[in-house]
C-alpha cells in the first residue's frame, strides 16, 4: 500500500485501486505509448477525484468530533472511517459530504475549462476525465443502495428502526440498476450492482454482508 498523511488524516491506497482505475481507463487496449499516457492521466484524474470525495467524509467526521479518522482507497472507490459513532443527523451529513465535495470540485474544473484550457492535449484530457469522474461517479454514489453513500443517507433518513425497509429499497434499486447497466453492455458496473444486491439480500436474511472487493 501507498501510505501518507494529508491534513492530519492517515491515507492508505491499495494497489487494487490503481489497477481498477487503469482497467476503467482502457488499460487492456492501451497498445501504444500515447494510449498508455491517456490511461495514466485518467488514473491520476480518477484518483484525485475519489480522494476529494473521501476527504469530504473525513473532514465532516472531524467536524462532528471524530479524532481518529483515516482514509482508505481500494478497488472501485474507498472509505473514510473513525472511532466515533454518529447520530442520525450527523450520519446524514457525513454521508452526503463526500459526493457533495466531489461534485463541487467537478463543477469548479468545468467552469475553469470554459474560461481556460491548457495547450497540452493531455492537460485537457485530465480536466475532462476529472469532471466526468467527479460528476458521474458522485451521481452513482447517491443511488439509494447500501453500501453507497445514497444508501447510508436513506438509512439516516429512515432511522435504524426501519433498516429492513432500507434494505428492501436498496435491493430493489440494485437489481433494477444492475439490469439497466446490463442492457447497456456495462458489464463492470453490472457486477458491482449484483454484489450490492447480494449483500443486501444476505443482510435481509440476518447474515453479515460479504466482503466487498
Amino acid at each position: 500500500m501507498l501510505r501518507f498523511s494529508f491534513l492530519g488524516f492517515p491515507v492508505s491506497i491499495h494497489w487494487m485501486f490503481w489497477l481498477t482505475l487503469g482497467l476503467l481507463g482502457g488499460l487492456i487496449g492501451a497498445n501504444t505509448p500515447e494510449a498508455m499516457q491517456r490511461v495514466l492521466v485518467w488514473v491520476g484524474a480518477g484518483a484525485l477525484s475519489v480522494f476529494i470525495h473521501e476527504l469530504g467524509h473525513a473532514l465532516t467526521m472531524h467536524h462532528f468530533g471524530a479524532r481518529q479518522v483515516q482514509i482508505v482507497l481500494h478497488s472501485f472507490g474507498g472509505y473514510a472511517s473513525s472511532e466515533r459513532r454518529f447520530a442520525r443527523g450527523e450520519s446524514f451529513f457525513v454521508s452526503a459530504a463526500g459526493p457533495f465535495l466531489q461534485i463541487a470540485a467537478g463543477v469548479v474544473i468545468w467552469w475553469i475549462m470554459d474560461a481556460w484550457r491548457p495547450e497540452a492535449l493531455l492537460g485537457v484530457y485530465f480536466m475532462k476525465s476529472f469532471v466526468n469522474v467527479s460528476l458521474i461517479w458522485a451521481a452513482l454514489n447517491l443511488f439509494p443502495i447500501l453500501p453507497l453513500d445514497g444508501g447510508h443517507i436513506l438509512q439516516a433518513v429512515l432511522g435504524p428502526q426501519r433498516l429492513k425497509t432500507t434494505l428492501i429499497i436498496s435491493l430493489v434499486c440494485a437489481v433494477g440498476f444492475g439490469i439497466l447497466a446490463l442492457t447497456r453492455g456495462q458489464i463492470f458496473i453490472t457486477v458491482f450492482f449484483a454484489m450490492f444486491a447480494y449483500n443486501n439480500w444476505k443482510q435481509l436474511q440476518g447474515e453479515p454482508p460479504a466482503m466487498m472487493p
